[in-house]
């Protein structure tokens, strides 16, 4: 289980303190995938910023499995908004960068593991290729098999899917909850779009403006449902959502004039 209490970042800028984010007190339980929804500049990247130890200077607490969250302890995959994929190593080093860095021996299971998490993803012919060489979909799929292979405690991603075209992006997160549904990590991934956190997240979570809170967590009753795009209660979910976002912007807008 993931336990965040009264979480919250504040910074100085040009001598002012800038309250960014929080409090935040939440429960995620081991094998949930949580979406996160909020206006811009709420705070949502900050979050996932100290969830993966990226931000190391903030107030409250984060605690995985009845331990600090901590990198060195943990194993955090962290998929940014541009996939992380070091330019000058190719796919195959990529994907198994986590693996070196933790220092953990390539072992027969190990391999198996990774064999089987390359060739669901379709990215067996590209090990050789490096980034430059991929299109976006492929580089998106060897973001998530890096993250997979290192079998993480806790994975984050930062709007995953936001740079693909429609259909790849649709086709990515297929890809995706197939992996998850099987190595079921738990997993809070950032995201603007309200169809991906219905069709992605067990929970949404909802943010309120500047200095972000939550202003609601709901429980996805759509969560890996078939044919969950042309499902009427998706559209229902939807609408709740947009306007919940909708009244927290107008709301913000109300205060600053």
């Amino acid at each position: 289980m993931l336990n965040i209490e009264n979480l919250s970042v504040s910074y100085k800028s040009n001598r002012n303190n800038v309250h960014a984010l929080g409090p935040i007190t939440m429960k995620i339980e081991s094998g949930d995938i949580i979406a996160i929804l909020g206006p811009s500049g709420c705070g949502k990247s900050t979050f996932l910023h100290v969830l993966s130890g990226i931000i190391k200077d903030y107030a409250g607490q984060a605690v995985l499995n009845d331990a600090r969250l901590n990198p060195k302890i943990h194993n955090i995959g962290f998929i940014p908004q541009n996939f992380g994929l070091l330019p000058w190593r190719s796919v195959e080093k990529n994907c198994l960068l986590s693996l070196k860095i933790k220092g953990k021996p390539y072992t027969e299971d190990v391999k198996k593991r990774v064999d089987y998490i390359i060739n669901k993803l379709n990215i067996a012919e590209l090990m050789d290729r490096y980034p430059r060489e991929l299109s976006g979909g492929q580089k998106q799929r060897a973001a998530i098999a890096r993250a997979f292979i290192m079998n993480p405690d806790l994975l984050l991603m930062d709007e995953p899917f936001s740079a693909l075209d429609a259909l790849t992006r649709e086709e990515a997160q297929e890809l995706f909850i197939s992996l998850w549904n099987q190595y079921k990590p738990t997993t809070v991934f950032v995201t603007h779009s309200i169809e991906e956190a219905i069709y992605m997240g067990k929970k949404i979570v909802i943010m309120s403006n500047t200095p972000g809170t939550i202003a609601e967590i709901i429980e996805n009753p759509l969560f890996n449902t078939e044919n969950l795009r042309q499902n009427e209660e998706f559209l229902k979910l939807s609408s709740h959502i947009r306007n919940m976002i909708k009244e927290g912007w107008k709301h913000e807008i109300k205060e600053e004039n």
